[in-house]
């Protein structure tokens, strides 16, 4: 009963009907008055949460201290003091799912993408020098081997600024995981020297002063296939272009087909990359989706495996299922809880945690199913391992099928 102000009027609001007490007999709308001070409403609001909140906390003690209590509760028709099964899976898995998209998996990206980026960034960068080099071997043209000798430079400068940068960020990795973590020392490695730098400007400077035999520098850059293979990415043709005379740089037009032109030869990988990343988004947000679909075949298994317990109805099977996910829901829940403040506050104490939350995960739905199937140790851990492989089965099947799905959608 709410503790607004009773109507004196005896009219439903809702119906019309006459209204014996302080609830309409036809439509059960409670007679208060319609009118709410904003204090009335903000009671109004909190008194909701309080009730629902008293009722969705005590189930979900239940559902995580007494594995299979609840089934067996809801089995023998005490359900009033608990929130229902279904209404449970909704709100938990719900909950989680907008948790970790919202927050989670988004740290997780931004916590990989700086270094991502970075790596990158500087496989570009190596990507293009390694387009120079070649540039610079088999080019007859003076000119665009000056300007490719020039971007060399330039580009070793900024590889050492990346890798600078990365392996910042990897120490900085290190000491927030507190693991060891390798430096990227074959990127640094794999940087020219500044003993092959001066050699390819010396091979430029010596070019220069060669008579070049079947290159008129005014007809410009010969748009071969050779040529354009050379440029490994778009951004290195632009470099290239920057550094030579104004009269030998492209036009527009040229310059438009050039680097449509590039875009197509180095699309492949880049291509299939992004490709990846979006079929992995796609996948993951059908998850709860398959999730979903896995419910049945859960209780299907668990019906095959206890087909000789003819109490138990398919139903009762799916009951104990939908209790099983919105537990582990909310263990994943607190386990992502643990794992962000171990990396907040580096404590070992949390990371022992974590490592008890999995432990009782999967401890969690064999001491469900021995709790309200009530046979010896030995049988239920012996259907709790087929129970496993055939769930890991099902699982395997619906993530091959949405894999297909997403990759159609893609």
């Amino acid at each position: 009963m709410s503790h607004f102000k009773e109507r004196k009027e005896k009219n439903c609001l809702n119906c019309g009907r006459e209204v014996k007490g302080r609830y309409c007999g036809n439509c059960g709308q409670e007679n208060i008055e319609p009118r709410e001070s904003a204090w009335h409403l903000i009671t109004h609001f909190f008194n909701d949460i309080t009730h629902f909140d008293g009722k969705f906390f005590t189930t979900v003690r239940y559902l995580i201290l007494k594995p299979g209590f609840l089934t067996a509760e809801y089995i023998r028709g005490r359900r009033a003091a608990h929130l229902h099964p279904i209404r449970m899976y909704v709100f938990t898995s719900a909950f989680f799912f907008l948790i970790y998209f919202s927050f989670i998996s988004k740290h997780q990206e931004i916590r990989k993408g700086g270094i991502e980026q970075l790596k990158e960034d500087i496989e570009n960068k190596k990507e293009g020098l390694a387009g120079l080099n070649e540039m610079l071997e088999k080019s007859d043209d003076a000119v665009l081997k000056d300007a490719a000798g020039k971007t060399i430079v330039q580009y070793e400068n900024e590889l050492k600024l990346l890798t600078d940068r990365l392996v910042k960020k990897e120490a900085a990795e290190q000491q927030e995981r507190q693991t060891k973590s390798a430096v990227p020392n074959a990127v640094i490695t794999e940087l020219p020297s500044s003993g092959d730098i001066k050699k390819n400007m010396d091979s430029v400077k010596n070019a220069a002063t060669k008579k070049e035999d079947g290159v008129d520098e005014k007809k410009g850059i010969n748009m071969n296939l050779e040529i354009m293979e050379w440029y490994k990415n778009e951004d290195m043709y632009r470099d290239i272009q920057d550094k030579l005379p104004a009269e030998r740089r492209d036009g527009l037009i040229i310059r438009a087909i050039k680097l449509k032109a590039i875009h197509w030869f180095g699309s492949k990988k880049k291509d299939t990359d992004r490709s990846l990343q979006v079929l992995s988004d796609k996948f993951k947000h059908s998850f709860p989706t398959m999730l979903f679909i896995s419910l049945p075949f859960f209780a299907l298994f668990l019906k095959l495996l206890y087909i000789r317990k003819s109490k138990y109805y398919y139903a009762d099977h799916g009951i104990f299922a939908i209790h099983t996910y919105s537990a582990l829901f909310v263990l994943m829940l607190l386990y992502y809880l643990l794992d962000g403040i171990a990396v907040q506050l580096h404590w070992w104490i949390f990371s022992l945690a974590k490592t008890a939350m999995i432990i009782y995960m999967l401890y969690y739905v064999y001491k469900a199913m021995k709790n309200l199937y009530g046979q010896s140790r030995a049988k239920t851990l012996l259907k709790y391992f087929l129970l496993s492989c055939m769930t890991l089965m099902i699982m395997g099947v619906l993530i091959i099928l949405f894999l297909v799905i997403s990759a159609y959608r893609v």
